[in-house]
Order: C-alpha cells, then structure tokens, then sequence
C-alpha cells in the first residue's frame, strides 16, 4: 500500500478573489479535502493581515520538502503583484512542488503553475479593464 503523503495547508485572513473567509474555514475545507484525496493534513502557518505580505507563503515554501504539496482555497490567494509571484515561484519551481486550488477544483504541478496564474489573472483584465502585466 502506498503511503499516503502530506498536504500543507496555506491559509489568510486577507480578501482573495471577491472572497472573505474565515481562517477556521479555510482549515476546515483543506481537512476535508485532505480525507477525500487520501492525504495527512499538516496545519498551516496563518498569514497576519499586512497589504502585501506574504510572510507566511515564504515560510510555508521553505519548509515544504522537495516535490511536496501545499493546498490553499484559491489561486487568488497567490500575490497579485507579478514580481513577487515570480520570486515564490522560483521557490516553488526550485522544489517541484504542487498546488492544489479547492474553490477551482484543480491540482497543479510546478510545471503549470505560471500559466494557471496568467490565466487566472485574466478574469480579472477583462472584467476591470484594468492594466495587465506580465
């Protein structure tokens, strides 16, 4: 039988994508999700309320082993800000490891991750005409 692995959670208290929800939700949601796939569920740090800080990401980066897997809500909890995306996904990329999305019902490896976030971030280009880069 296979062992089963470990999924990290990453959680906020910060808004992501038009959401708000509460920290013990976000937990909640990640344990279930956890029981369905097969996975141990391994509580996350909680990201303080600061704009722009991604503290707890880092830590949760760096602590994650190689080609580990680390579940969140959303991709929108992800920076909006393009450089500083690209400085997690160095990390992320440096350890091959994966995200699972639950609101967008999708796993992404390492490999895939800069193109689901283009993407994502394309919903709301178009629905704020807003200025994209990238």
């Amino acid at each position: 039988m296979r062992e089963k692995l470990t999924l990290t959670g990453y959680v906020t208290v910060r808004k992501f994508g038009g959401y708000a929800m509460p920290v013990p939700i976000q937990n909640k949601l990640l344990r279930y999700y956890c029981i369905e796939n097969n996975f141990n569920y391994r509580l996350p740090l909680c990201e303080i309320y600061l704009p722009k800080n991604y503290m707890s990401l880092y830590a949760t980066l760096e602590k994650e082993p190689f080609r580990g897997q680390i579940g969140m809500a959303s991709i929108y909890m992800l920076p909006n800000n393009t450089k500083d995306f690209r400085s997690i996904n160095n990390i992320i990329f440096e350890k091959q490891i994966r995200f699972h999305f639950l609101f967008e019902e999708i796993s992404v490896d390492y490999k895939k991750l800069e193109e689901f976030y283009i993407n994502s971030r394309l919903r709301f280009y178009t629905a704020n005409k807003s200025n994209f880069s990238f």
